[in-house]
């Protein structure tokens, strides 16, 4: 079935409320039928990197708009593991699997079910519904199928099949509808089948996170001695369970001599409760050691046994989380090695230090605390790695105090407003100094997703993330590195991070001494008199206003990409609109040239930005500020004092 049908389904003939969503880019909405020309504009956005929605019920775009109930549906998400990446297909597959099962369980066969990439959307078509009775009917179904808490308003957009879902840019995945039923029902019959389901249900106020996995109050198995240890934090009594768990486990023939301190029986027939690693029977006859926090994380993710851990057997088991009569958790091992919880049931997803938060109710760094005391793993570090991070903590230090703006004052005016993402940075390099490979010419080595950056500082702009990533790399902050220069060990892990969602970026962080100060307040002022501005700040900018040699310091994987031809058309354009304009009146503004290029304000102002300097020094032109006396000699009666390209020769 094509979407056209399956919008006509839906809408029978009417417009309807189209969204195109992007990180870092505000929604458009777009009205009307879905004829040929809709078609393209949507495709075309699609390819831009745009994900491509509806509103299903009809009215308008906001909940006080919507007058008629076209669909009761529902979105099956499988979301995201703890680092906030998407699961592997596989793990994908057995959720959907899941969800078809309770589909059929549901009685009731679903209109359509769309396949997305971690999920399905399905809906029931619906005649005679009333607007007053969708939220509570959309509850009942969240509910009942445990879907994405946030699909219950009357407004809500779900995607549209037949276009790609760019949320990671490098793995599309084409939506489509796997199943369609030629069936409406009446909402009456409907609510009085799903009353059955979803008996004794209680309206509450709700209040969404953004994330699709919101914790939920969760009633915990406490019966099983392993839950019970992990609630009380009881370090000691965890220990002496794993004992007794290490040595059912341990093979008959195991030379103990190896095991001494493991949590058997040693040579003086005494029990030695500091027991180390099981995981998947694999025995370590020594401690593990981190070599800081990130490592200390690595081990504890993908070392240790959440099985052996818990206390629950191999494959599908009781969930500990909530009451559950029929087994619907499991463990799941991602292509990095960690290992995650998952329930297919209430929904619970996450770590071994999550699984901790949720049972202990303790934070974060106690339940990481709680592990590698029961674990007894020993976090070293080398003189050289302590050096570099006393090196990225005085960084830190520098940049936040008043002494980085009485020194460089330049400089500071450019980063002032970015300072908190410089300390990003540097934290994060700290936290990877995991391995003295990891640090060359005293700069610290890291590897990190834009993506991950962006949600380490809590925002949801990728876009201004990455941009003034850039603008650190051209300042000399940070160094953007090449595959080459990173220790293979490491570049075979990133590629494995970059195969499951996002491309990954190698940084080093050098000290922030008197000469990289020194050569960054140059740049700054460059920055300035380039009239370079974080607007249009890109590769283009730094090729058409500097030259190709500073560009590829900063975009390392870009460097072997050309200009686009639509760049170079749009600099003709606009180096004609300037020089015409000059002519005719002596000046031009900005915004005079963007009023006779066509398309979106903002995509023509950022590549305005990209190409004026260049434009200004090849036709021997200036920018400058306008004050009363220029706009006297020139005739410019307009209010405000715009900037203005005029003739270098311009007095």
């Amino acid at each position: 079935m094509n979407t056209k049908t399956f919008l006509n389904k839906i809408f029978n003939n009417e417009k309807i409320n189209f969204r195109a969503l992007k990180d870092g880019e505000r929604p458009i909405n777009l009205n009307g039928y879905y004829n040929n020309n809709m078609i393209n504009e949507l495709k075309q956005l699609n390819e831009q990197g745009y994900n491509i929605y509806f509103v299903v019920n009809s009215g308008g775009t906001k909940k006080e708009q919507i007058n008629k109930i076209n669909a009761f549906y529902i979105d099956c998400d499988c979301g995201r593991d703890d680092k906030d990446n998407y699961f592997d297909f596989k793990t994908v597959k057995q959720y959907k699997d899941k969800i078809l099962q309770r589909v059929q369980e549901f009685e009731l066969m679903p209109s359509f079910i769309i396949d997305t990439r971690n999920g399905y959307h399905i809906y029931w078509l619906i005649d005679n519904a009333k607007v007053e009775q969708f939220e509570e009917v959309q509850n009942k179904l969240i509910q009942y199928f445990n879907s994405d808490e946030r699909v219950y308003t009357l407004e809500r957009i779900m995607r549209l099949p037949d276009y790609y879902w760019t949320k990671d840019i490098n793995n599309q995945y084409l939506c489509k509808v796997l199943q369609y039923n030629d069936i409406r029902y009446n909402a009456d019959d409907f609510i009085q089948h799903l009353n059955k389901k979803v008996p004794n249900f209680v309206l509450e106020e709700k209040n969404i996170s953004t994330k699709t996995n919101v914790l939920k109050q969760y009633s915990i198995d406490e019966m099983n001695e392993h839950i019970d240890a992990i609630h009380r934090l009881d370090i000691d009594k965890m220990k002496r369970l794993l004992c007794n768990k290490f040595e059912k486990k341990m093979p008959s023939n195991v030379d103990i001599s190896r095991v001494e301190g493991m949590g058997v029986k040693n040579k003086n027939n005494k029990k030695d409760n500091n027991i180390y690693l099981t995981y998947c029977s694999t025995f370590y006859p020594t401690p593990l050691k981190a070599s800081c926090r990130a490592d200390l994380k690595h081990i504890i993710y993908t070392k240790i046994s959440i099985n052996d851990f818990l206390g629950v057997g191999e494959g599908m088991f009781n969930c500990i989380i909530h009451k559950d009569s029929n087994p619907s958790a499991h463990i799941i091992t991602l292509k990095d090695g960690t290992q995650v919880y998952k329930c297919f049931g209430c929904g619970f997803m996450g770590t071994i230090t999550t699984l901790v938060e949720a049972i202990a109710k303790c934070n974060k760094v106690e339940a990481l605390e709680f592990i590698q005391k029961v674990y007894d793993i020993e976090v070293i570090e080398t003189e050289k790695q302590k050096k570099i991070k006393e090196m990225l903590k005085e960084n830190i230090e520098y940049i936040m105090s008043s002494q980085f703006e009485q020194e460089y004052p330049e400089l500071y005016k450019v980063v002032k407003r970015y300072i908190p993402y410089l300390v990003c940075l540097n934290e994060l390099a700290i936290q990877n100094v995991i391995d003295d490979d990891l640090i060359s010419d005293d700069k610290a080595i890291f590897f990190s997703s834009i993506r991950y950056i962006a949600d380490y500082l809590n925002s949801n702009n990728i876009g201004l993330t990455n941009n003034r990533i850039n603008l650190f790399a051209f300042l000399g902050f940070l160094e953007k590195l090449s595959k080459e220069d990173i220790p293979n060990k490491y570049l075979q892990r990133t590629e494995a991070y970059k195969k499951e969602k996002y491309l990954i970026s190698y940084y080093a962080v050098p000290s922030y001494n008197y000469y990289c100060l020194k050569d960054a307040n140059t740049k700054a002022k460059l920055y300035k008199e380039k009239n370079m501005t974080m607007t249009g700040f890109s590769r283009e900018m730094l090729i058409r206003s500097l030259n190709q040699d500073e560009a590829n310091k900063v975009y390392v994987q870009q460097q072997n990409e050309k200009l686009s031809k639509a760049s170079q058309q749009f600099t003709e354009k606009a180096t004609k609109i300037i020089i015409d304009l000059i002519q005719q009146q002596g000046y031009c503004t900005e915004e005079q040239i963007l009023k006779q290029i066509r398309g979106r304000k903002e995509e023509k102002k950022t590549k305005l930005k990209r190409c004026l300097q260049e434009i200004l020094e090849s036709y021997n032109l200036k920018r400058v500020k306008a004050n009363n006396e220029l706009k006297q000699k020139l005739g410019i009666t307009s209010k405000g004092y715009p900037f203005l390209i005029l003739n270098e020769t311009e007095e």
